[in-house]
């Protein structure tokens, strides 16, 4: 910089032009230069995180992905006030507890300089079991060999968030005396899966069957021996399910 500034004064007190000329190029020297160092020190550009939970779900499960625009780096990330540790796409997170939580990722490069992280914030709700009311008052007496009778059943979601149902089970309770539910009884399951699963809308209700789910149903066998035992004979029902958020 000094001998830059002695030229220059020189030029002024010589021909005058020449003094421009060479404070020009001095300038656009000193502007190039600065412009390499800016983007030597620079890190890593921000991720995007592709993938990432609703804002506000019951599940205690949070699924993340996410890419960088600059090829050959690594990524680090973090789950609320916890220490960076390196990860890949896609990243699971398990086991979380009700309440806000936080999650970062970062890019790496080879000098292991990182760029500015990005955030996802999402609240986990506290799950509530869902409701299953069945409504039997309508249904028939069952008899041997008669086709079956589906159990009508109405799913509640108490939750803030949706569900999704991926099982409907019935069983019998209790035997009436001198019948036996395991002998006498059919019984088929609801068609509901982890596949195949039904959405109930947060805070709202379903009635079966709805969107192709079936509710459970029940008959009497036609046994090749006396059932006047079961005659007139009430079986209690217990309804179960399964349902993730």
């Amino acid at each position: 910089m000094a001998r830059g500034g002695i030229r220059a004064l020189i030029g002024l007190i010589g021909i005058g032009a020449c003094l421009a000329g060479v404070a020009y190029a001095a300038n656009q020297q000193q502007t190039t230069v600065a412009g390499r160092d800016r983007r030597a020190q620079s890190g890593p550009p921000k991720p995007t995180i592709d993938n990432r939970p609703d804002p506000r779900s019951p599940s205690t499960r949070a699924r993340f992905s996410f890419t960088a625009r600059r090829p050959g780096v690594r990524f680090e990330c973090r789950l609320d006030g916890a220490r960076w540790t390196a990860c890949r796409t896609p990243v699971l997170v398990v086991g979380l507890a009700v309440g806000s939580h936080k999650f970062s990722v970062r890019a790496v490069d080879g000098r292991r300089r990182h760029g500015a992280a990005a955030k996802v914030r999402w609240t986990v709700l506290e799950a509530k079991d869902f409701e299953i009311v069945p409504d039997l008052s309508g249904l028939s007496s069952l008899y041997p060999g008669a086709p079956p009778v589906a159990l009508p059943l109405t799913l509640r979601n108490p939750n803030q968030a949706p569900i999704l149902v991926t099982g409907l089970r019935v069983a019998v309770a209790a035997d009436p005396p001198g019948c036996a539910g395991a002998d006498n009884l059919a019984l088929v399951q609801s068609n509901a899966s982890s596949s195949s699963p039904l959405e109930v809308a947060a805070g709202g209700s379903v009635r079966l069957p709805a969107h192709g789910v079936l509710p459970p149903t029940i008959r009497l066998r036609d046994l090749p021996v006396n059932q006047d035992t079961c005659k007139d004979a009430r079986f209690p029902l217990e309804f179960t399910g399964s349902a993730r958020g």
